[in-house]
């Protein structure tokens, strides 16, 4: 066993969850570690002190934390990430904040999950026209971008990765394409980081929202905002929090002046203990190194490819190598059944929409793929 298959033995180690059964289901949530516990044991030991300096302390940890995230993925610096609850609160962030006009345009897809879609559609009421790319073959093409992008479409937004089947957009290419046309470029990320590596910059990327409890393995009610700074600029926050102005602690000098960093989406109160376990996470994460994790994750879903090829089932996630990520989704007969056996086996994947949505991390191992692969075979029998 070389160093690397060592750390991650170590890191799987930290997980009950592995201890029990098989789990592969982290695009839909990851299970707590023994990290998340002890983080939360040290914020409640300190909460349940004397209070003295520990806003101050939350406030530190607060910028930290942004740093991380903007080292995670590529941003220039925190200034440009908010701490948000989830991907759905990011997305509404800039879907409402920008100065829209009558007859201003967006550009989704069909393959999008629902969070990625209503923010959007909501603006309807203010007369922005939704445009609708049509996937063939679950995959989103540049080519398909480009001749969907209309004189007035001012957004579109994607994700990274689709969390029915898995297909990994070619996100520099789409930002480039935007960029060329004048059109903001956001992405719903959660499917993707914390498995697959992200650069904002390279994208380009002028926002990115994702929760934390899915492949970042952070607790639920976690997640950020990232607005690049020329977009930063043009979003205004829809909702005014008392924390979000520049004299905040002036308590009766009620004067609106909103800070001109992503903090002013933030508005009042954190999640400081959720965001304190999702910082002792992200540190760990930054200690695997990305690179790393994706390869065994990709190594991983490629077994369960191969593998499943060899049974003969149906595959449905695209086998580019350029449009893989961590989902692995097949068509088995009597989906409901085969998915019954797998959890009275221990083996926990996902059924959406009549699939197996397989979504293995770089905590898992090659001998739980060939156990999976095992039931699988026998259930084909």
């Amino acid at each position: 066993m070389n160093a690397t298959d060592r750390r991650f033995q170590e890191f799987r180690a930290l997980f009950p969850a592995y201890r029990q059964g098989i789990y592969m289901d982290h695009a839909a949530v990851s299970p707590f570690s023994t990290l998340a516990r002890d983080q939360l044991l040290v914020y409640w030991k300190r909460r349940a002190g004397l209070q003295e300096g520990v806003e101050e302390e939350l406030m530190a940890m607060r910028d930290r934390l942004k740093g991380d995230i903007a080292a995670f993925i590529g941003a220039p610096s925190g200034d440009g990430i908010a701490l948000v609850p989830n991907t759905s609160t990011g997305l509404n962030i800039v879907a409402s904040g920008l100065p829209w006009k009558r007859g201003d345009r967006v550009l989704l897809n069909t393959l999008e999950f629902p969070a990625n879609i209503y923010p959007f559609l909501n603006l309807e009421r203010l007369g922005v026209r939704v445009d609708w790319i049509r996937p063939r073959d679950g995959r989103i093409s540049v080519e398909a971008v480009a001749k969907a992008l209309r004189p007035r479409t001012r957004l579109l937004s994607v994700s990274f990765v689709q969390f029915l089947n898995g297909f990994r957009a070619d996100l520099e290419a789409i930002g480039k394409l935007c960029r060329e046309r004048g059109v903001w470029f956001m992405v719903d990320g959660i499917q993707g980081l914390g498995a697959v590596p992200l650069d904002v910059k390279k994208c380009p990327i002028d926002a990115l929202a994702s929760g934390g409890a899915k492949w970042l393995m952070w607790p639920m009610g976690t997640g950020f905002l990232y607005c690049a700074p020329e977009l930063l600029k043009a979003v205004h926050p829809a909702h005014a929090g008392w924390l979000a102005v520049k004299d905040a602690w002036n308590f009766r000098e009620y004067k609106l002046d909103f800070l001109e960093t992503a903090e002013k989406f933030e508005g009042a109160t954190l999640n400081w203990m959720g965001l304190a376990v999702a910082h002792r996470m992200l540190r760990e994460f930054l200690a695997l190194g990305r690179e790393r994790i994706w390869e065994r994750v990709r190594a991983l879903s490629t077994r369960l490819l191969e593998g499943c090829e060899d049974l003969g089932l149906e595959i449905v996630t695209p086998k580019e190598p350029e449009h893989r990520s961590g989902i692995v989704t097949i068509h088995v007969p009597d989906a409901e059944n085969v998915h019954r056996r797998l959890n009275r086996a221990g083996v926990i994947v996902s059924l959406r929409e009549g699939l197996l949505r397989i979504s293995p991390h770089c905590t898992n191992t090659p001998e739980d793929v060939e156990r999976l692969l095992a039931i699988l075979a026998r259930s084909a029998s």
